[in-house]
């Protein structure tokens, strides 16, 4: 029987990524994941989600996808379909971010869920710091990097690649009729460029390109494109800058690399960095060294000497930003945005957050590096790889993707059944 393809996510939209390739009896799942909660989120700020009816609520109003034969029947409405055992499945993530992975939780017993072991290190650290996902850990299976591992007809690959989380990776499925290659989310203006490019070495003339397309929609870099060095610099610039004054940081713990460099340059400078206590004890689990919890310091401590500490409130729902008005600013305290959250403009949080560092008197300077591919390596990339048929999706312009010298761009519709080659497949049905 012939290979086939369906999007069940990341169609038009940023985030959500799930690509799920079947060959018989047998089923690749590529990425499980939500949507980055932005102004038409449902489930946004105030609305808290209702743990017990999770994935029941997200279904009824559409916001996660009637996926048949993955879900676990424990969390479907009774007597849905959905909850009903499917095809042999097996899952494959990409990373660590809630876009990727962030309904893994909801499968079905039995379901294997397979990625790097970076990956499964920091969602079973993320479990320990109470922040894990919803509906448990599913059964988490370490892949080496370049390992293939069979299941049934298939064969699949993990390939490391660079993004802002540790672990980061791309997947090659070499099926009957050829090889789907899957970026995942991927950059080449981080540490490690050359795990990317890798990537592309190894997807050279495969059939189907799976490519995210972040930058596709948003609007053109001014400037060179800030790099990890740039952010590293602008940290420290600031803490010399800010004298005798409290620091205030908004980064994402699970970008480690950046979190070890933070801590290293704060150390030169004199200053302690200190973290909410879910994060400091995810750090912890995952063994970076010189965490200090907001906690064990105390704010009296920190108004004794607001020079010596650089501090990132726990603000993920905002229901701590009250506490903010207890700090001590200073003429030179400012609130560093390093990619952390609230994530930016786009999301609901945002304004309020806004509203509330004017009010204080603390201005924010963002200071981030940008964790995807640029518009422009994006099609380097697809004319290295050089692909029959490319699928840009994880984008909300994915006509923005034009491919040069011979690739066939695939704009998918959500859940239609193509072939390796792009080609809608009629279903039949018994």
């Amino acid at each position: 029987m012939a290979a086939s393809v369906e999007f069940w996510g990341g169609v038009g939209v940023i985030g959500s990524s799930k690509v799920l390739i079947t060959e018989g009896d047998h089923r690749v799942l590529l990425d499980f994941g939500l949507d980055i909660p932005r102004g038409t989120d449902l489930f946004r700020p105030p609305v808290v989600p209702r743990e017990h009816r999770y994935l029941a609520d997200r279904l009824r109003v559409g916001a996660a996808p009637r996926l048949p034969g993955v879900y676990d029947p424990a969390m479907v409405e009774p007597g849905d379909s959905l909850g009903e055992e499917g095809p042999a499945t097996a899952v494959f993530v990409s990373h660590a971010h809630i876009d990727h992975c962030g309904l893994v939780g909801t499968l079905r017993p039995g379901i294997e869920v397979h990625a790097s072991p970076e990956t499964v290190a920091v969602m079973r650290a993320l479990s320990a710091a109470g922040d894990g996902l919803p509906g448990g850990d599913p059964d988490w299976r370490p892949l080496a990097d370049e390992q293939p591992l069979r299941f049934g007809p298939m064969t699949v690959e993990r390939i490391t690649v660079d993004h802002d989380v540790p672990g980061a990776s791309g997947y090659l499925v070499t099926t009957s009729d050829g090889v789907l290659a899957f970026t995942g989310d991927i950059r080449f203006h981080g540490r490690a460029p050359e795990r990317a490019w890798r990537l592309a070495e190894r997807a050279a003339g495969c059939e189907m390109f799976v490519t995210e397309g972040t930058a596709l929609g948003l609007p053109v870099f001014p400037g060179p494109v800030r790099t990890e060095d740039d952010v590293v610099r602008d940290f420290a610039a600031v803490l010399d800058e800010a004298r005798g004054d409290l620091v205030l940081l908004a980064m994402y713990p699970r970008d480690l690399e950046r979190v070890r460099e933070f801590i290293d340059v704060a150390d030169a400078a004199g200053r302690r960095v200190l973290w909410g206590d879910p994060v400091a004890v995810f750090l912890r689990e995952l063994g970076v060294e010189g965490v200090a919890a907001y906690s064990e310091v105390g704010l009296e401590a920190v108004k004794a000497d607001p020079g010596a500490f650089v501090y990132q409130p726990d603000l993920r729902d905002l229901r701590g930003i009250p506490d903010l008005a207890d700090l001590p600013v200073g003429d030179h305290t400012v609130w560093l945005h390093a990619n952390g959250e609230p994530l930016g403009p786009f999301e609901s949080r945002w304004a309020l957050f806004m509203e509330w560092l004017e009010v204080l008197g603390i201005p924010l300077r963002r200071i981030g590096s940008f964790g995807h591919a640029t518009g422009d390596d994006l099609h380097t990339l697809v004319h290295r790889v050089a692909p029959r048929t490319v699928v840009p999706i994880h984008t909300d312009a994915p006509e923005r993707l034009h491919p040069v010298g011979g690739p066939t761009r695939l704009l998918p519709v959500f859940a239609r059944r193509y072939d390796l080659g792009g080609h809608p497949i009629e279903r039949t049905w018994a």
